[in-house]
């Protein structure tokens, strides 16, 4: 899938996790993960930025009550201002943007960082869109209608991918850095 990029951790990544476990202490746990979460964030928020400054060819409407209705019932309260905030944020684009994250993982046997488009916060009809939209066309029926379809475009294409390619390597370097001084710290 286009909408991910995935740092895993080579035989130093499970060197230090197997340390860390080892030794047993959380707190090492958490600032090594800590770390690691901070070098990726500038992929992230490159991502989000790219994706929100993309330009869709089409007709305003179609998904935006779903995406406002499906916000609505992931929340505990139905308050004024969550019907605002639910409203003003349905558009695509952010909606999107709200669901670029990073995913860390400090186990036993291995580190990584992963920077995905976490579908979960996007309706289950439209959960393929990111990648759609990171391809930069992609056939829907007009308002629904299966009898008429379009081609819709964004552009420029590759949001995903030109953020990763740019902040990956420096995303790499900040993990690698992490696990490095955690290795020296278990070392005293």
């Amino acid at each position: 899938m286009p909408a991910r990029i995935e740092i895993r951790g080579t035989q130093d990544f499970r060197r230090a996790a197997a340390e860390v476990k080892a030794a047993g202490d959380g707190r090492l746990r958490r600032e090594m993960g800590r770390q690691m979460r901070t070098a990726a964030q500038p992929a992230v928020d490159a991502a989000q930025s790219n994706v929100r400054s993309v330009a869709s060819a089409a007709t305003r409407g179609g998904g935006g009550q779903a995406r406002r209705e499906f916000a609505l019932s992931r929340t505990r309260s139905r308050t004024e201002r969550a019907r605002r905030q639910a409203y003003e944020g349905r558009g695509l684009r952010a909606t999107i943007a709200r669901a670029v994250r990073v995913q860390m993982s400090t186990g036993g046997r291995s580190a990584s960082v992963r920077i995905r488009t976490q579908t979960r916060f996007l309706p289950e009809d439209q959960r393929t869109l990111p990648s759609h939209l990171n391809d930069g066309r992609w056939r829907h029926p007009v308002f629904g209608n299966r009898d008429r379809w379009v081609m819709q475009t964004a552009r420029p294409a590759g949001w995903f991918e030109s953020a990763m390619r740019r902040h990956g390597p420096r995303g790499r370097d900040g993990a690698v850095k992490a696990v490095n001084d955690i290795i020296t710290k278990l070392a005293k």
